[in-house]
């Protein structure tokens, strides 16, 4: 049975409560605003990776925005369906009721019959020594968004995989020298990365180091060098910036079992964006569809949510 729109401020139960304010989770909050829902999202911010994307050239309508930009469009259309919103909400557990689920995050608890998580992925970190203390002040986990503050600089960029081998060539035209630092034994050069590494060998300004792991990032105000391990040696490589490009993790670690994840901590789901609980469904990077794209994320939140709204009418 479902109940109209009610003031947020005045409440905590609703009939559906949206966790993340990603693609996925901003699409589905649309339509749950236009179909008039009892429904809150819960996110820590708007936006999510999306607001790192350089730039969107097949997203349809638009011919080229940066992912920033796309966002601050989304904000707009979120203001203008009025959708209700609490932001700095991290969710730190879920726990299923008799009738329905209990939310509890850092700014209270909230219960809700039918859940939506679409919280998406960040950016996977080292947790070495340093890491925190210089994210922000000369460690990055964007080359992509930051790497033009370091023209002509000596950086390094830990990780050969897919992220690290096209951050590193993106950074090719901008910094002075790359120190380009895998712990394999080898750079990834399957899954049509073939050229791409072709083009990083043959550069004169990229010393590629591999199996070799980081143990630490220095500095004083700033970074300026990094220490790694290779055949047992500890080795201090000058830098004046760093990019942590190992990949990405979904933000599923508040769901404790309480669904199927896969090998990757992905959300398993049915072709309803159903999880394999019921009552709750999911959309976007956090799921275990492997297409992690803007635009396949917005149609996966408009999907999850017409599907929630059909659960919701059956209970």
């Amino acid at each position: 049975m479902l109940n109209k729109m009610q003031d947020p401020s005045q409440k905590t139960s609703y009939d559906l409560i949206i966790i993340g304010a990603g693609p996925a989770g901003i699409s589905a909050a649309l339509y749950a605003a236009r179909q008039k829902l009892n429904f809150l999202v819960l996110t820590e911010d708007i936006g999510g990776l999306a607001n790192f994307v350089p730039s969107l050239k097949t997203y349809l309508g638009i011919h080229y925005i940066s992912g920033y930009d796309l966002v601050s469009k989304f904000k707009e259309h979120l203001k203008d369906f009025k959708v209700p919103l609490k932001t700095g909400a991290g969710v730190k557990e879920i726990r299923k009721l008799k009738k329905g689920f209990l939310i509890k995050t850092n700014k209270g608890e909230y219960e809700s019959k039918v859940v939506i998580i679409s919280s998406g992925r960040r950016f996977k970190k080292l947790g070495i020594k340093g890491e925190k203390e210089f994210e922000g002040k000369g460690l990055s986990f964007c080359a992509a968004c930051e790497g033009p503050m370091f023209r002509d600089k000596t950086i390094a960029i830990i990780g050969g995989g897919r992220s690290g081998l096209f951050s590193c060539l993106f950074m090719l035209s901008i910094a002075k020298k790359i120190y380009l630092v895998e712990k394999e034994d080898s750079i990834k050069e399957g899954g049509g990365l073939r050229e791409v590494t072709r083009i990083i060998r043959g550069n004169r300004k990229v010393e590629i180091i591999t199996g070799a792991y980081t143990k630490e990032i220095i500095g004083n105000r700033f970074v300026n060098s990094i220490k790694i391990v290779k055949n047992k040696r500890d080795k201090t490589l000058k830098v004046d910036g760093v990019f942590v490009e190992i990949g990405y993790e979904p933000n599923t670690n508040f769901l404790r079992r309480l669904v199927k994840l896969n090998g990757r901590k992905e959300i398993v789901i049915d072709k309803n964006n159903m999880s394999s609980m019921k009552g709750i469904f999911a959309a976007g990077d956090v799921t275990d569809i492997p297409e992690k794209q803007v635009i396949v994320s917005v149609g996966e939140g408009a999907k999850a949510v017409l599907s929630a709204i059909l659960y919701l009418e059956r209970v």
